[in-house]
This record gives structure tokens, C-alpha cells and sequence, in this order.
């Protein structure tokens, strides 16, 4: 575990008052975030400091005294502390030269300047919470890094024709304000002859937050739409900001229930308003990235749960954070490598980044770690074992799967409830944001349905084949029983019969309305989720429509998921106009307009299957 001593200023300043507040906001929030805090405020706690070892995990954060003078006993706190190699971080409240110099041994080390931080602000203004809070987060960005770095990624969101000025204004603040942010606006990040859209969709996947400025004209813009609908997938924080009351009634994919902070644009051409904004946006982004990364403990408490059920034995590494050795027993076929029964794996909140993975490699290399484990894992909900790591025996990967295939390995036999969910879905004839999100919710929906013991029943459409077979692969351990599949006969040729039958059961039909008779009207069901979908002139050729019906006439329930195009979204649409789903559904407004608008995938398909669950 890391530690953190942070020196109360009264131990070496004598005018304490602006560095009380800045102690005290700091204070603030190492209170919400960091477990392991000790406060110094007296030379007895200093002397029983003296009395224990130091740790090189640990970090010391004092204030510079004004005139360079400190106490002896102090001085030797240094010393021990620099001698186990911690980390020793001074704080100047003044601008002067021997305020600024921290004492020896450590007066070569950089110091936090809170009087330079504050030289482009108003005076008349109090900056110094916004200042303290600044260093807070650098703290948190040691102390739980896996959570959150301070060399924060920002990508606005925006539409130019009536928000580059403000996009413009709000990015260049923020870049001299904090200084170690960076913030990406295509009009001045992309190189001119640059492929603009991939270099927009390589800085969206980098980013830490999306900052969305929600104008009057960016509900109508399809590439924002992408973009949101990209950040809610990944799992990407948004801070949704509504700009002059702007209406948002159209907007196709909402971030949120609202709109989290909200200005007038007159505001961005104030310059001391424009830094209390800066200030606004960079707290709330921190709390969202903070509030998203928290989700790593119920993925960390899962493991412990395992371990406690004697399925594995877990060790901390108190060398690392959020780091852990995982030992199991094989019983039965391993996803990752036959006979693997000692991982390593480093839990992250945030999307690790190249130089996560660079220095996670190091640091495992320089130690016993690498030797001593079969594999080694940097897991988090961004995690994709497809991407290549430059060492073998790396790799990133998805909590669930990570999960789900220690389930796997020691013989976990998951519950059959004889249940069955048909999941209706085809590409919409629309642009290619809706696409990645039909592919998502897919995979999503799947994954759920297969690991809550529902067999899932599907039309075999090419696309959906392979995605959904492989989740059966790593979720299902009796992936005949999960996955129930339905095919025309007529596109018998296209494919190895026995190799799909070893991979599902198979239900054959001749033609396609007998297939959906089949997958409909033949056996109960306790539910039909409707994605996508074609839209046709013809509204009686719409496959939607046609089973929609075939559901409502045997009384299965019908979801109707929205966010993902195609006649779905349309049909929502109708009902939601109307203000009835009765029709459909005996589920409350809210649930239904939650799968019309939200993105938010895996809240909605637990919310579907919390109900069926209660009503069983």
C-alpha cells in the first residue's frame, strides 16, 4: 500500500494563512479518494515518524518555510525519507528564492510554485481551492494510478459552425491554466493532408474525458453523434455542457438526463469568468473520471469472493497497486494457454494507455514477477486481447472475460434456468455510427442473456454468427443449451452444418417465415429484443413489425432498444410520441424510454433481466 504524509504548514511557515487553505482544500479530497493519509502537525508525530522505517512507496509533501530555515528534527525527516528513496514533494506559497529551493538533500527537486500558478489569475479572485486541488489530483494520480493520471486527455466535442469560439477559448485555458492538460479540437490538431476523421477517432479512443458543448446546432451533427455514441460505449466520461439554453429535444444520443454544467457563450469572453469555467469543467471531469474508475472495486471484490470460495488463491503485491498473483487449479480448458495456473494481473479503472503498458513490462521484467508467472495481465473494461503487446506473455483484457474464464477453468457449472431470450437484429440502412453500436449491443445483450442462464435464440444473420459464438465459447459451459440458432435451409450451402451444430442448436426451417414461427410461436420465451432492422416503403415487409407481431400474439413482451438506428428506433419513436407501450410491454415509461434513448448498453439489458427475474 502507498502512503501518503502530507506536513501540516504550521511545522515550517511561520504566516500560515493562505497555506492553511490550501491545505485545507487539498485536504478535501485526499479525504474522498485516499485511503492510507497521514496528516503531520506536531513534533511528536514527527518523532514517531523518526522511530519507523520509511517506505520507497511512500510520498512526503511538506511546505517550503519562507525564509529557507527549518527545524532540526524536520530536516532529519527529509533525510529518512530521501534515504528509502520516497518521494519528496515541496510546496512554495511564496516566489522568492529561498522559499522556492526545498533544503537539502532534496533542493535539486522541483517544488509545486502555488505563487506562479497564480500569476495569471485575478488577484482579486480567491484561485487558491482551484490551485490546491491541482496538486490533489497529482497526488491521487500517484497514490491510485491505475485510476487516474494527470496528464489528462481532453476531447471536445463540438460543432464549429456555432461553437468553435467557445471550444477554441475554453482549450486554450485550459492548456495554460493546468498546464499538463492536453485537449484535442480537429480544427487545430490535425495536420494539414491528415486523414481528419482517423486522426479524430484515434485522439477519441486516447481520451480521458469528452467534454461535450451541446450548441443549438450540434444536435443535428451525425459526427457528434458518433462521437458520443463511441464515448458511451468505451465507457468514456462525459461532461455534458449546455450552451445558451440550447434545446437538446433532438438529439438522437444523450450523454446523460441532462446537461451537467451550463453557461451562456458571452461568458467564454469574460477572461475572469472564463477561468472560474476552466475551474468548474476541470473539477466535474475529475469526479466523472474518478467515478467511472470505481467501478475496477466491484471486478476486484469478485476475485476476492473466488478466492474466498477456495476457487483460487489471490496475493496482494504490496509493491504495486491494485496489483495481484492469481494461482488456480486447472480442471478443465483455459482460454488464454493450456495448462496456465499462475497469473499476474494489474487492475486499472481507466483505459491504460501505451506507456502504461511500457512501464507495467518494466517493472514485472526487473522483478521476480515475470519469471514466476505463466501470464501477465493488465485488465480493466477497455481491456481487448486482440491488441497486440509487444511482449507474449502481456496481454490487456476484459474483466468479464478475465472472469468468466477462472469460471471456466475450475469447473464452474453456471445455472440453467430453461429460459429462453430470442434477440431480433439486422444492420439498419443508415450511417455507420449506429453500426458499431448495433455491434456492441449485440455483444452486450449476448454476453448477459448467456451468463444470467438464458439460452439465447437468434436468426442466423453472417455478422452476428461469429460474434455471438465466441461469446458462448468464453461465457456458456454448455454452449449447445445457450445458444439456440435459426436458419433457412436455403442458406444450408454457405455453411459447415456440423460445425455450426457443434457450436449451437440448430433449428432448421424452409423459409423465412417459418423460421420466425419457429424462433417466436413454437416455444415460450419471456422476452423478444428488437435491434436495428431494415425500413421499408412497404411497412408489411418490415421484419421488425412482422415479429413484433408474431410476439404479441403468443404474449411475449417486446423491447424495443433505440439507440441503435433502423426500424427499432423508429418504432420507439412511434410509441414514444404516442406516450403508450402498453401494447408491447407492461413496463413502466421510464424503462422503455431508457432503452429509446440511453447508450448505456449493460445498465439496460440488467434492468430487462431484473424484471423477468421478479416476475418469474
Amino acid at each position: 500500500m502507498m502512503r501518503m504524509i502530507f506536513c501540516n504548514p504550521e511545522l515550517t511557515m511561520k504566516n500560515t494563512e493562505s497555506a492553511d487553505i490550501f491545505f485545507k482544500e487539498c485536504n478535501e479530497i485526499l479525504n474522498i479518494y485516499v485511503a492510507d493519509r497521514l496528516y503531520i502537525s506536531s513534533v511528536f508525530q514527527m518523532n514517531q515518524l523518526l522511530a519507523v522505517d520509511a517506505n520507497k512507496n511512500d510520498i512526503f509533501v511538506f511546505f517550503t518555510a519562507e525564509n529557507g530555515e527549518y527545524n532540526e528534527k524536520f530536516l532529519k525527516l527529509i533525510q529518512k525519507y530521501n534515504d528509502a528513496k520516497s518521494r519528496i514533494w515541496a510546496i512554495a506559497m511564496e516566489n522568492n528564492p529561498e522559499c522556492r529551493r526545498p533544503p537539502e538533500p532534496v533542493s535539486e527537486k522541483q517544488s509545486f510554485d502555488v505563487s506562479c500558478r497564480n500569476e495569471n489569475r485575478n488577484p482579486m479572485k480567491n484561485n487558491m481551492k482551484a490551485i490546491a486541488q491541482i496538486f490533489a489530483r497529482k497526488i491521487i494520480s500517484q497514490t491510485l494510478s491505475p485510476l487516474y493520471r494527470d496528464e489528462v486527455l481532453y476531447f471536445i466535442s463540438h460543432r464549429r459552425v456555432d461553437g468553435e469560439h467557445i471550444a477554441a477559448k475554453l482549450a486554450d485555458e485550459l492548456k495554460r491554466l493546468t498546464r499538463e492538460r492536453n485537449v484535442y479540437r480537429d480544427v487545430v490538431n490535425v495536420e494539414v493532408g491528415d486523414d481528419a476523421q482517423k486522426d479524430i477517432d484515434i485522439n477519441l479512443e486516447l481520451s480521458d474525458a469528452m467534454i461535450f458543448l451541446q450548441t443549438q446546432e450540434a444536435q443535428y451533427s451525425s459526427y457528434i453523434m458518433k462521437e458520443l455514441c463511441y464515448a458511451l460505449i468505451n465507457d468514456i466520461p462525459i461532461l455534458w455542457i449546455q450552451i445558451d439554453n440550447s434545446s437538446y429535444s433532438k438529439l438522437e444520443i444523450r450523454p446523460g438526463e441532462a446537461p451537467v454544467l451550463r453557461y451562456m457563450s458571452e461568458e467564454f469572453d469574460n477572461p475572469d469568468r472564463l477561468i472560474e469555467i476552466v475551474d468548474e469543467i476541470e473539477e466535474k471531469c475529475f469526479h466523472l473520471i474518478m467515478n467511472s474508475s470505481n467501478q475496477v472495486y466491484s471486478h476486484i471484490e469478485c476475485l476476492i469472493d473466488m478466492c474466498s470460495a477456495n476457487k483460487i488463491k489471490l496475493a496482494c503485491d504490496m509493491n504495486a497497486i491494485l496489483a495481484y498473483e492469481v494461482q488456480y487449479k486447472e480442471k478443465i480448458r483455459d482460454l488464454y494457454d493450456t495448462g496456465i495456473r499462475n497469473h499476474y494481473i494489474q487492475c486499472f479503472g481507466r483505459n491504460p494507455k501505451e506507456q502504461d503498458i511500457q512501464q507495467f513490462v518494466k517493472r514485472v521484467k526487473e522483478s521476480k514477477t515475470y519469471d514466476k508467472n505463466d501470464r501477465l495481465f493488465l485488465l480493466s473494461n477497455h481491456g481487448q486481447r486482440e491488441k497486440q503487446v509487444s511482449d507474449a506473455k502481456v496481454t490487456t483484457e476484459n474483466f468479464d472475460d478475465y472472469l468468466i474464464n477462472i469460471e471456466n477453468v475450475y469447473g464452474s457449472n453456471r445455472k440453467k434456468l430453461n429460459k429462453r431470450i430470442i434477440l431480433s437484429g439486422a444492420f439498419p440502412d443508415c450511417d455507420e455510427i449506429y453500426k458499431s453500436s448495433l455491434l456492441e449491443s449485440v455483444l452486450v445483450y449476448s454476453r448477459e442473456i448467456i451468463k444470467k442462464g438464458y439460452t439465447l435464440v437468434f436468426g442466423a444473420h453472417p455478422t452476428f454468427q461469429k460474434l455471438i459464438f465466441d461469446i458462448g465459447r468464453i461465457y456458456s459451459s454448455d454452449i449447445k443449451y445457450s445458444i439456440e440458432m435459426h436458419m433457412d435451409k436455403a442458406y444450408m450451402v454457405d455453411y459447415d452444418i456440423e460445425e455450426l451444430q457443434e457450436k449451437c442448436t440448430l433449428v432448421l426451417s424452409d423459409g423465412l417465415k417459418e423460421m420466425r414461427e419457429n424462433m417466436i410461436c413454437k416455444e415460450k420465451s419471456e422476452l423478444l429484443i428488437c435491434l436495428g432492422g431494415k425500413i421499408k416503403e412497404d411497412k408489411s415487409l418490415q421484419g421488425v413489425d412482422i415479429e413484433v407481431e408474431m410476439a404479441k400474439s403468443v404474449g411475449i413482451p417486446v423491447a424495443l432498444v433505440g439507440t441503435v438506428g433502423g426500424r427499432s428506433s423508429e418504432y420507439a419513436f412511434e410509441r414514444l410520441t404516442a406516450n403508450d407501450w402498453s401494447e408491447l410491454n407492461p413496463w413502466s415509461k421510464s424503462l422503455n424510454e431508457g432503452l429509446f434513448y440511453n447508450v448505456n448498453h449493460r445498465m439496460m439489458v440488467k434492468r430487462l433481466l431484473d424484471i423477468i427475474e421478479h416476475e418469474r
